[in-house]
């Protein structure tokens, strides 16, 4: 089985790729910052769920791209 990649390695790769670019929020150029956001979701047995995601952030502005 081959070595799974992990958060870090992942954002390191896509920030090689990425260009600058302008930011629609702050009208801005500059770079992406990657980041993993987890919500917590209350579920009908009152327990709580974790969902996990990927998000872009704008590095002046520091909003969701």
């Amino acid at each position: 089985m081959a070595k799974q990649q992990t958060f870090a390695d992942k954002a390191a790769k896509l920030a090689k790729k990425e260009a600058d670019f302008v930011c629609p929020k702050c009208n801005k150029t500059g770079k992406l910052l990657y980041a993993k956001v987890v919500n917590s979701v209350k579920t009908a047995k009152n327990t709580f769920k974790y969902l996990e995601r990927s998000s872009r952030l704008c590095s002046n502005c520091l909003v969701e791209v």
